[in-house]
């Protein structure tokens, strides 16, 4: 009875560490790649190019680990300023299997300005995360968030839909997973939203793949998408176009420049 015992509970552990296993095979980006975006501010009938972002990857280390860091920084630029103050640096900590290690945001966007730093510890075989917010030196939350399932952050999951298997999916298939939205876990789908052509500020033409993030509330009634990403139909699934909503307006990001892509880049249309 003790050996049928321990072996349904060691069954039990083996379970929970399959639920919570992150790791997947990337065979979409690479340390080097350097993608820049100009970004477009929208509210109501105000529509301007308010500056630059950066998005990069590159081999680092967290806690003794292999590792890659990805970096993303948004400044706005010009008369942009005067309407809408972005000043955005974000990078994120993953392992060479794509697993979060760990997410930190330093915001100024309109008068806020916002601190957000999110780790990751999968010893137990649950997924803890920590969670911790600030606005204006205010705490919002500091919170410890548990899932048996794998789980990202804003950051994170665009690195993870691009490693997904579109040859396997079409328009009307998702994609679940788990998202951190604040002091909670909320369930995400990732829509195929079919294929579409989209013009970078490089004077190309990419055949994309449409994707929206969607978020399901506690209620699992009320949607609301997070992000909408047009990533090239290649290997590479570079996002040519991301599309995503702030507390005031709107913001779009569009490729003016890729380097360091892992695969060669399919003929485009100019």
């Amino acid at each position: 009875m003790k050996k049928i015992i321990l072996s349904a509970f060691i069954l039990i552990l083996f379970i929970l560490n399959i639920n919570a296993q992150c790791g997947i095979t990337n065979n979409a980006f690479q340390a080097g790649e350097e993608l820049t975006y100009d970004v477009y501010f929208k509210y109501g009938l105000i529509h301007k190019k308010a500056g630059l972002a950066t998005l990069k990857i590159k081999n680092d280390t967290y806690k003794s680990r292999d590792a890659y860091r990805m970096s993303m920084i948004a400044n706005s630029t010009g008369l942009a300023k005067k309407i809408f103050t972005l000043s955005d640096t974000m990078f994120c900590y993953m392992s060479k299997a794509i697993e979060p290690l760990s997410y930190t945001k330093y915001a100024h966007e309109g008068g806020d300005h916002t601190k957000e730093y999110i780790t990751y510890d999968y010893s137990s075989g649950n997924v803890n995360v920590h969670a911790k917010l600030t606005r204006n030196d205010k705490l919002r939350h500091d919170t410890i968030i548990t899932s048996t399932q794998c789980i990202y952050d804003m950051m994170t999951v665009i690195y993870f839909a691009r490693t997904l298997d579109f040859e396997q999916m079409k328009k009307g298939d998702s994609k679940n997973s788990m998202l951190i939205n604040g002091r909670s876990k909320v369930e995400m789908k990732i829509n195929h939203n079919g294929k579409e052509q989209i013009e970078g500020n490089d004077g190309k033409k990419y055949d994309c793949i449409v994707l929206t993030l969607v978020i399901n509330t506690s209620a699992f009634e009320d949607q609301k998408e997070a992000m909408k990403i047009y990533i090239t139909n290649d290997e590479n699934r570079i996002p040519i176009r991301i599309n995503s909503k702030l507390k005031v307006g709107s913001t779009y990001a569009v490729i003016k420049k890729i380097s360091g892509n892992k695969h060669p880049l399919p003929a485009t249309t100019k």
